[in-house]
């Protein structure tokens, strides 16, 4: 917390926040150590591979064309099926069979 004294008190543009402030009120949310007791993931390794498997694997393929709405949909199917959520609730069916079905 001194490291960031200099931010307290400190007006910031709309839309960005204090780090003072969001750090002395979120501090009981940011316990790492517990965290990786627990076995979650602390760093953003894990979240850039997600992406690369996930959002890059799927939408950037030759000729592919996305507006935000069908990529977020084709991104939050993908994520499932590549986190086994998706096999879990639909009795087996893969997202391809969803999809040649639509």
């Amino acid at each position: 917390m001194r490291r960031l004294e200099r931010y307290k008190g400190k007006a910031h543009p709309a839309g960005v926040v204090n780090p003072y402030t969001y750090i002395k009120h979120n501090k009981n949310k940011i316990d790492y150590a517990l965290y990786k007791r627990r076995g979650y993931y602390i760093g953003s390794g894990p979240i850039a591979s997600g992406n690369k498997t996930v959002v890059q694997k799927r939408c950037k393929q030759a000729g592919m064309r996305w507006n935000e709405p069908t990529a977020q949909d084709m991104v939050a199917l993908k994520a499932k099926e590549e986190s086994g959520i998706w096999g879990a609730r639909t009795c087996g069916s893969t997202v391809r069979d969803f999809i040649m079905a639509a």
